[in-house]
């Protein structure tokens, strides 16, 4: 028994009985939880603003009408995109922040 006990301390693994560790476990899942959402939201925006810069690029400099009124559709897709990425903005925070209020109490 010893040996698995060994095992799941070096692996990080906290045992079953602690709720100090399961608990501080649950922190660190959290924290990952959040890095990863600001990491994805900060690429998702960098992609957003990149590809808006080509899509109006495209709607400038269209020589028919065909092309504009894609680019057009296009680039309100992507207005629509930047609007559904600030809510995410907004209200991911808050919506970890209660899961998180919840679990540790």
């Amino acid at each position: 028994m010893n040996f698995f006990n060994s095992l799941m301390s070096s692996t990080g693994v906290s045992k079953l009985g602690s709720a100090d560790s399961s608990l501080n476990d649950l922190k660190n899942i959290i924290d990952n939880i959040k890095t990863i959402i600001s990491v994805g939201l900060g690429l998702v925006t960098a992609g957003v603003v990149i590809l808006s810069i080509f899509i109006a690029y495209k709607f400038f400099t269209a020589d028919s009408e065909d092309k504009r009124k894609n680019a057009k559709a296009q680039l309100i897709y992507a207005i629509i995109g930047v609007v559904v990425l600030i809510a995410l903005m907004i209200f991911a925070p808050m919506i970890v922040k209660s899961v998180e209020g919840a679990i540790t109490k």
